[in-house]
């Protein structure tokens, strides 16, 4: 098998570029979660960024879009959101290696959408 890395994704890993990644992120926070005060300690959301990152990784999930929505679950819902008690079905299609980075974010967003236009929880 061939592992092919995309420019967005060796540019996360590329000091300057990650560190351009990070700012955008920074700056953007505050628009995703506007009533969300934590955002304003940016001390603290670099840190969750970084660890964004490197979770992320684990995950192979290493484009900047992709990243980013990682990231944000990570504000949303905390540490190893992944494994809390009715989120095993996130940790099921990150764990998927069947799809890739777009599609697990994107089956994990439209699953959080139905949800919540449902009134309820993802199952």
């Amino acid at each position: 098998m061939i592992l092919k890395i995309r420019q967005e994704q060796v540019a996360l890993l590329d000091g300057e570029m990650r560190e351009r990644f990070i700012e955008r992120t920074l700056a953007g926070l505050p628009a995703v979660f506007p009533d969300d005060p934590r955002v304003r300690d940016e001390r603290a959301m670099r840190a969750l960024i970084e660890d964004g990152i490197a979770r992320a990784a684990g995950f192979r999930i290493t484009g900047a879009r992709e990243v980013s929505l990682f990231v944000f679950l990570l504000h949303e819902y905390g540490p190893d959101f992944e494994e809390q008690e009715g989120r095993g079905w996130m940790g099921r299609i990150l764990w998927d290696r069947g799809l890739g980075e777009g599609e697990k974010m994107d089956l994990i967003y439209t699953r959080l959408e139905l949800a919540s236009s449902r009134g309820g929880r993802p199952e």
